[in-house]
């Protein structure tokens, strides 16, 4: 698993670095990352990263152990004495005692990377309206590793206020493109509260939108592409793209996406459901579910599976 092992790797080093450094490592993660609490007498650590996945977008992460750290997690962020900006961070599942993460806002967040890059000194309060802990951040080496790090990473796209209208702008120009018209035939949006937070987020299928000169435009042996947006205080954000065969609420933050058999490394006719997390801004998929029992799952949540 790509987490795990970049965190082998950050660990394994004879002494984790106060200062910053930016880490690729084989599995195509980067982060650029340091690391202001490093106790060998209790094993207690902190690193503050930022970095990203391989094709993932550029995200703020923190790893720790020792202590106790509320799910989310606030930091407010001081650089040379100045309130600079928060970050706002979810738990994710991994063997790390405390790691947490978050995309990067690009309407929130630019400022503080450039703050952070330039600045002599930081100082994270963690956890600000209860145990307050505060920890001062080394910014040694920060600018060239921060900017590696966002060279290396792309920025998630900025919050939108009327995803369909964006979406169907954008076929309507590829259509026209090809010397064809969108024909709406039904199903091609829908609201529903994916996340638990009371807010409807969306699903858009590009099936629902075919165009008259290129009916296999965005559909294949495994399904349409589509979108999920999840509503938050500045509109959308889009949090999943691909080619699916359906999108299936379950109780809970998250969605059971009917995919292609061979995300299961099953022929692509068997049925493969992938368990996804929408509670925070990364969607992280927590379960795999394959063959007879995804057939049982798709079928109790009335969805559609793989046609042969």
């Amino acid at each position: 698993m790509t987490l795990i092992l970049g965190l082998f790797g950050l660990f394994s080093m004879p002494a984790i670095a106060q200062d910053w450094s930016f880490n690729p490592d084989m599995q195509g993660e980067v982060q650029a990352v340091a690391c202001p609490l490093d106790d060998d007498e209790t094993g207690n650590y902190l690193c503050l990263m930022v970095g990203c996945e391989p094709e993932q977008p550029l995200r703020w992460r923190l790893v720790a152990a020792g202590g106790n750290l509320p799910d989310p997690l606030r930091i407010n962020m001081f650089i040379d004495e100045e309130p600079s900006g928060f970050l706002s961070l979810g738990q994710l599942q991994s063997d790390v005692p405390f790691d947490f993460v978050a995309q990067v806002d690009p309407e929130r967040d630019v400022r503080l990377l450039e703050a952070l890059r330039a600045g002599g000194g930081a100082m994270m309060i963690l956890d600000p309206e209860g145990a307050a802990i505060e920890r001062p951040l080394s910014l040694r080496g920060s600018g060239k590793a921060i900017a590696s790090a966002m060279e290396a990473c792309p920025m998630r796209a900025p919050a939108v206020a009327d995803p369909v209208a964006t979406v169907l702008s954008s076929l309507e120009a590829e259509c026209k493109d090809l010397g064809g018209v969108l024909e709406m035939v039904g199903g091609f949006e829908r609201s529903e509260d994916l996340d638990g937070d009371g807010r409807d987020d969306l699903i858009i299928e590009y099936g629902g939108a075919p165009c008259t000169t290129a009916l296999s435009l965005h559909c294949g042996s495994g399904g349409c592409v589509s979108d999920i947006y999840m509503a938050r205080d500045r509109g959308y954000i889009r949090a999943w793209s691909d080619v699916v065969r359906d999108v299936l609420n379950e109780e809970g933050p998250g969605v059971a996406i009917s995919v292609h058999g061979s995300a299961c490394d099953l022929a692509g006719v068997e049925s493969c459901v992938l368990r996804v997390d929408l509670s925070g801004d990364t969607p992280q998929v927590v379960e795999t579910i394959a063959g007879a029992d995804a057939d049982a799952l798709i079928e109790a949540l009335g969805g559609v599976g793989p046609v042969e």
